[in-house]
């Protein structure tokens, strides 16, 4: 019975993965994936930002605070993906440059789904992964259904659009299945009281260091222009939980790895809604017209 408690879990991952992707791929235009191209220095800084500075954040947040090894890499996990499909959702809230979000946003999933498999052998000390299998889960899961919704969008544009608010439902019911099924898994199997034990005040704290320090170098590095800034800032503090869950399903069965990938994306949700709530309110109380977003 709990094997098929986490099969579920499992599927309701992958479906979750195929339709955040789509739906974004189903929003794009070959001009907002072009856009990050014409800007590229800030282009360059935010691929250092996401896939040097932030997974070196995450390793001198494990070094100062000793983890257990599966949560270690729960985090290192969290810190190589990029390129949260949620992110033009989240800038479009708070009047950011859309257009420069969709498409870095489009660059960075291309070069999570490169450089993952690559770089994740070398950070995660004492875990195996398998870099085939890697790179299989995260060419069928993501890149496929980038480019199938994509040629949707680009060839019949109003179909893209029916089936965009389906697509987008599937997404939100599938990762609340994915957080009731193992966060009930969690708290009625003996790994409860040892997982809490384990997060602890460390986990909590650590999460909490990565997600704020991740949105603090891409605010940093944004460069004078205040709606990159705020895209960079986004695009560092949001991670690519997508692809962190499809690399779990992938190579691991510890739920340790699982349980800190899903705390991290809960940390980020809270913390980046706070922070877009405050850019709102400021921007609103300024009266501030939405600038026009420039490609």
């Amino acid at each position: 019975m709990e094997n098929l408690f986490f099969d579920i879990g499992n599927y309701a991952i992958w479906i979750f993965v195929v339709t955040s992707i789509a739906a974004m791929g189903l929003n794009l235009t070959i001009r907002e994936v072009l856009s990050p191209w014409k800007k590229k220095e800030l282009l360059i800084v935010s691929l250092i930002a996401n896939f040097i500075l932030v997974p070196a954040l995450a390793l001198l947040i494990i070094t100062i605070i000793r983890l257990d090894p599966e949560l270690a890499a729960g985090l290192m996990l969290v810190a190589l993906a990029a390129g949260a499909p949620s992110l033009p959702k989240a800038i479009d809230i708070i009047g950011g440059n859309v257009a420069y979000a969709v498409g870095l946003t489009m660059v960075l999933i291309l070069a999570t789904i490169l450089l993952m498999p690559l770089i994740l052998p070398f950070l995660i000390a004492g875990v195996r992964v398998d870099q085939s299998s890697t790179v299989l889960y995260l060419v069928v899961f993501m890149l496929i259904p980038l480019i199938i919704a994509m040629a949707i969008r680009a060839r019949v544009p109003l179909t893209a659009m029916k089936i965009l608010p389906v697509v987008d439902k599937a997404s939100d019911l599938s990762i609340i299945a994915v957080l009731l099924i193992y966060t009930t898994a969690l708290f009625t199997s003996d790994f409860s009281m040892r997982a809490s034990a384990l997060l602890g005040l460390e986990g909590t704290l650590v999460a909490a260091l990565f997600i704020l320090g991740s949105f603090g170098i891409g605010f940093v590095l944004g460069g004078p222009d205040p709606r990159n800034r705020e895209v960079l800032a986004f695009g560092t503090g949001f991670r690519n939980v997508s692809a962190a869950l499809l690399v779990v399903s992938a190579n691991f069965t510890n739920p340790q790895i699982l349980f800190m990938v899903l705390v991290i994306a809960a940390f980020g949700i809270v913390f980046m809604m706070i922070i877009g709530g405050w850019l709102y309110r400021k921007k609103k109380r300024a009266g501030g017209r939405r600038a026009p977003d420039v490609l």
